[in-house]
This record gives C-alpha cells, sequence and structure tokens, in this order.
C-alpha cells in the first residue's frame, strides 16, 4: 500500500482534478470496507488495491497533447475503481460502470442499506437493475436511481433535490405507489430516515423504500412512484424487470409441527428468493393459548451465520409469515429455524374503563396503567402504559392490546369501533429507552356511551422458554 500510496500522491500533484477524486476513493475506501464486511472482505480489499493500481498506470499512459481526454479517461477509470470499492464486485458490466459515474451517490445508498445482509450480498453479486429516471419541476427534482428487486421484495434506491431539500430538515418525504394499472400496491412498505446536520441547505436527499408483497401479491410490472419534494408532487414510472429474477426462487414444502407448552404450530412452506427467506407459520385452531410471537427467531446454516427477522405478514395465533435475511448467495449447505421460545397469552382477557370518569376499573393486572383519556369532538384518545420488563428480548417489542378496527361495547351492549393509534394518526405506540416501558394509543368515536365499556383484549405479557430447532433445508 506504501507503493500505491506515493502513485496515488504524485497524480494528484500532477492533475488536482483526479487528486480530489482520488482522496474522496481513499477516504471512502475503510468507510464502505466497514459497510460491507462479509466473508470477502479481504478479496475485496485486494481487488480494489489492484484496481487503482490499474487505473494509474493507464492515467499515466496518456499524453498531453490531449489533455482533456486524458482527464476524462482517468476520470473514467477511477469510476470503474469505486464500483469496486463500493460494491465488492468481481467483474465489471457496462451498465454498472454507467451507474457508477454518479460517484457520490451510490456510496451514500450503501450505507443506508449497510444493517440488511440481503440487500449488500445482493450487491456484491452485481443484482441491481439500474434506472436512472427523473421528473423536475420549479427547481425541484425527483431521480429514481436504481431498482434492487425480486419476486417477493422490491427496493426502490431514490435522490430529492431542490431548495431546501437536505438530511437535515426533509426526514420524511410523502409518497405514493400505484402499479402499472394505476391500482394501489398491497404490500408493506418501510423505510429508515437519519437525521444528519448539513451545512448546505440545498444538499439533497438520498433514501431507499422497501417494499414487500403480501403473501400471493406479484411484484408489479411498473412501479408509479410519486414524491413530494417541496411544494411539487414528482412522478417516475419504475420498470420492474422480472426477467431478472427469472427462476430465482425456491420453494420448500416443509408441513412439520412442533409443541411449545402444549400448544401446536405447523411449519409449513419455505421459499428462498434473492432478497429474503421467508417462513409460513400456521397456528392450531385448537390451541388454549394465544400465540403472539416466537422468542429469539433465527435461520442458521452450516457455517453457523445467522439471518434474522424484523418484518412478518399475519398473526401467529392464525398463520404467519415471518421474512429472514436471505441466504440465497451465501448457498449454505444447510438451513435451520431456530428459536429460544414463545410469546403467549390468555384468551378472553378483558378490560373495563369508564371513560366519563377517566379510571380502568379492571385489567388483565398491574402492569398495565391508562395514562389519559383525551375527550374530543369527535373521537375519545385512550393512552395506555406497559411495564414490560419481563420481555426475555433484548429490546422490547409491540403489544397489540386491542385488535385493530375491533370493537368495545358499551353497558348497554351496543358495539362500537376502536382504531389502533390517536385520532391524528401521528401516535401508535412509543418505548422508553431507560425503562421497559411502552406507550399504546388507541381511539373511539366519542359517543353517548353506557358507562363502563368494555375492551376485547387481543394480545398481553407472557411466554415460555423452550429452544426449537427445525432442519429447513
Amino acid at each position: 500500500m506504501t507503493g500505491l500510496r506515493k502513485r496515488a500522491e504524485d497524480e494528484m500533484d500532477d492533475d488536482p482534478v483526479l487528486g480530489r477524486l482520488l482522496k474522496d476513493i481513499a477516504k471512502d475506501k475503510a468507510r464502505l470496507n466497514e459497510l460491507t464486511d462479509l466473508d470477502t472482505n479481504l478479496e475485496l480489499s485486494r481487488k480494489i488495491d489492484e484496481s487503482l493500481m490499474n487505473g494509474l498506470n493507464r492515467g499515466r499512459g496518456r499524453t498531453n497533447r490531449d489533455r482533456r481526454r486524458r482527464i476524462s479517461l482517468q476520470i473514467g477509470a477511477a469510476a470503474i475503481v469505486m464500483f469496486f470499492m463500493l460494491t465488492a464486485f468481481v467483474r465489471i458490466s457496462p451498465a454498472f460502470a454507467a451507474f457508477m459515474k454518479e460517484i457520490p451517490g451510490f456510496g451514500g445508498f450503501v450505507e443506508l442499506i449497510s444493517f440488511d445482509r440481503s440487500l449488500i450480498t445482493a450487491l456484491h453479486n452485481e443484482y441491481m437493475q439500474i434506472v436512472n429516471k427523473s421528473d423536475e419541476r420549479n427547481g425541484f427534482k425527483f431521480t429514481v436511481n436504481g431498482v434492487i428487486a425480486d419476486s417477493q421484495r422490491v427496493v426502490l434506491l431514490y435522490t430529492a433535490e431542490g431548495p431546501g431539500i437536505n438530511e437535515e430538515d426533509s426526514t420524511f418525504l410523502p409518497y405514493e405507489l400505484k402499479d402499472e394499472n394505476g391500482k394501489n400496491i398491497s404490500a408493506v412498505m418501510s423505510s429508515s430516515h437519519y437525521y444528519r446536520e448539513v451545512e448546505n441547505k440545498n444538499a439533497g436527499v438520498q433514501d431507499y423504500l422497501d417494499i414487500t408483497m403480501s403473501p400471493g401479491v406479484p411484484v408489479p410490472q411498473e412501479i408509479r412512484f410519486r414524491l413530494q419534494v417541496g411544494s411539487e408532487w414528482l412522478e417516475v414510472h419504475v420498470p420492474v424487470d422480472h426477467a431478472k429474477f427469472e427462476g430465482m426462487r425456491e420453494e420448500i414444502v416443509l408441513n412439520e409441527s412442533i409443541e411449545i407448552a402444549n400448544q401446536k404450530i405447523l411449519i409449513q412452506k419455505a421459499v428462498i428468493t434473492p432478497l429474503q427467506v421467508s417462513i409460513t407459520f400456521v397456528g392450531d385452531k385448537e390451541n388454549e393459548k394465544r400465540l403472539n410471537d416466537f422468542i429469539g427467531l433465527e435461520l442458521v446454516d452450516d457455517r453457523g451465520r445467522s439471518y434474522t427477522t424484523n418484518m412478518g405478514m399475519g398473526d401467529l395465533d392464525t398463520e404467519l409469515t415471518r421474512h429472514f435475511q436471505s441466504s440465497y448467495f451465501e448457498k449454505p449447505k444447510s438451513l435451520t429455524l431456530k428459536a429460544e421460545g414463545l410469546m403467549l397469552s390468555e384468551r378472553n382477557v378483558k378490560i373495563v374503563i369508564d371513560t366519563e370518569k377517566e379510571q380502568m376499573l379492571a385489567s388483565p393486572d398491574s402492569r398495565l396503567r391508562l395514562v389519559d383519556v383525551i375527550k374530543k369532538d369527535q373521537d375519545i384518545d385512550l393512552i395506555f402504559e406497559l411495564n414490560q420488563q419481563d420481555d426475555p428480548d433484548d429490546s422490547m417489542r409491540g403489544i397489540s392490546l386491542f385488535a385493530n378496527d375491533g370493537v368495545v361495547r358499551d353497558a348497554s351492549g351496543t358495539s362500537y369501533m376502536i382504531s389502533s393509534g390517536d385520532s391524528t394518526g401521528e401516535n401508535f405506540a412509543s418505548y422508553r429507552s431507560s425503562e421497559p416501558l411502552g406507550t399504546y394509543y388507541y381511539h373511539i368515536p366519542n359517543a353517548d356511551y353506557e358507562q363502563p365499556l368494555t375492551f376485547d383484549v387481543n394480545q398481553y405479557l407472557g411466554h415460555v422458554l423452550q429452544d426449537i430447532s427445525v432442519k429447513i433445508k
């Protein structure tokens, strides 16, 4: 590396433009090595160094007769070097080389998704579709840079630019998604937004949108992505090339039953795709307890690598599909589902509240407290606090106290709807880092109730510890 650094310094002295570029590359190398810390890191580091040296050699071979062309070729070589550095790719395709001309952009996207092993390994394997389509109006610009997609999941990488658009002041930009027919997309959508202080208030925002399709719903051929950037709603039609992931799906029928504390669960099937492993669980209808969640659920391969899960669709008490980080590109010889136990609770538990006196008259136990009853013109907000100290996981999990769009009955037996979140739609649940307390928000209509009101509890605290191990493949 000493010789490489000396060569780089010589080039920087000769060419300030290339010098600045190479300084940026050197700075990002250590950061990106950390972000993409997989089993191939040592090989990646070697390839980066070789590519940088080759790029310098090619650059020095140009003559001064056509300096503009020389600078262009050197910058092109440096872009290819950055391509190696940011993505750990072994080969360069023309499409990805073109994408990497936006050098600062891709580094930011890698940082955004670095927590997701599935996405990082996908990039290591050149698994991405380039889009680079924009919509622009009145000084605001919206660009979809790339798509990482398989038959179940789509991740859109995008950039928003314009006056006042930056990572400090624009932590959330409203969006709308439609399919190629203009219909709403049935999926769970998420993202992570990082608050960062910035000097340039017009620096723009890089972000991603993670779309997991509902079970049985195919990925659209085209996604119509609308984003509010400043005062403008901008729209980009994003093509999704299904040929890129055709045949990249493995379904394993399991139909294996497990029993925990006399409660039965059927592990129905596993579906392995490039971006996730999906496992479907079905709770037995005869179970005495209500099944809420697994404890310490993970997939472990033959090399001891863990593939975690932080997302699911459905309800373990009936049918639940959990999505794990993908093992697709790792190609393990075996894959085992493991858990440490089960979160479960009693059925037919009720809470009784007098909303006039703002008192909770009956509850499952002292761990649940009614914090506030806020009466508004149309609604009544109910705020609960739950002590979750006995949760066996390191971090608290969310509890669905009441079924969303469930019912509450007054003393006359009249039923009313109860909805998750407060009446503003801004607060649903919050958790304190200093103590194991969860705060949960619900609202009901502000009606002429005959007091008191009775609420059917959906989920509550309770667990059993029992090691679970089931071979998936």
